[in-house]
């Protein structure tokens, strides 16, 4: 691939080197690019100028130890071995400005390309970058316009996809225990919320992705591990 006399590709490869989502080889070829064009160089310098900000404008932000009591509370006993004990790793997700800052970055990378993506494209939304823990490596990316009452998914790696088990996407409220949002099915989805995503995302911090049975949970809860997970916050 050559980006040379494509200025919108070359303006997305730059917006995502400074996101960190261009990875391996691609990663390191435009690496290469930056050492012999300038102009490049300076773009890749501009996105992450304009990105950095971000992370200072977002307050960290963790749900008080009320809630997961509450969510304990509300969930009952545990449906499968093992699910208590990642409890405590639902617990320990909180609101963190540098998730919170990834997830508006990913939105601003993750723009049409038809012309240069901007932090001011972006319309009032609310916006998740659900990660793996283990390699804090971004998965799945779930934006709903706030008046919207659809919640748009778009899978980063296909690779998490599974054929015999499902995936299911709930939303940790900051009251009340986890409520399912649908499948994860596809590189690209679109769930249907139950109301306006200011109604229905306004209370919620988190969301996170359950392997669970083919078809879902059969309980209204998670029962399986949680995979991914990343906070939900809104820009406007």
């Amino acid at each position: 691939m050559n980006c040379n006399n494509k200025p919108e590709l070359r303006e997305r490869l730059a917006a995502e080197y400074a996101l960190g989502t261009l990875r391996g080889r691609a990663r390191d070829r435009l690496r290469s690019w930056m050492r012999d064009d300038g102009a490049l160089a300076r773009a890749v310098a501009e996105w992450e100028s304009r990105l950095a900000p971000l992370g200072e404008s977002v307050r960290p932000v963790r749900a008080p130890a009320r809630v997961w009591r509450e969510i304990e509370a509300r969930l009952g006993p545990a449906p499968s071995p093992g699910w208590w004990d990642r409890v405590a790793f639902w617990r320990g997700l909180g609101l963190l400005a540098s998730g919170a800052t990834a997830a508006l970055a990913a939105a601003v990378a993750l723009l049409p390309a038809e012309k240069p993506a901007s932090v001011e494209a972006i319309p009032p939304a609310y916006i998740a970058v659900l990660s793996d823990p283990k390699t804090q490596r971004p998965v799945l990316v779930a934006t709903a316009a706030r008046q919207d009452a659809r919640l748009s998914l778009r899978t980063l790696d296909k690779a998490i996809l599974v054929s015999d088990r499902s995936l299911e996407l709930w939303a940790v409220p900051a009251k009340g225990g986890p409520r399912s949002l649908g499948l994860v099915e596809g590189e690209r989805a679109m769930l249907k919320l139950p109301g306006p995503a200011d109604g229905a995302l306004r209370d919620v911090p988190l969301l996170a992705v359950s392997l669970e049975p083919r078809g879902g949970s059969r309980t209204g809860a998670p029962t399986g591990p949680v995979l991914y997970s990343g906070p939900c916050v809104k820009y406007w």
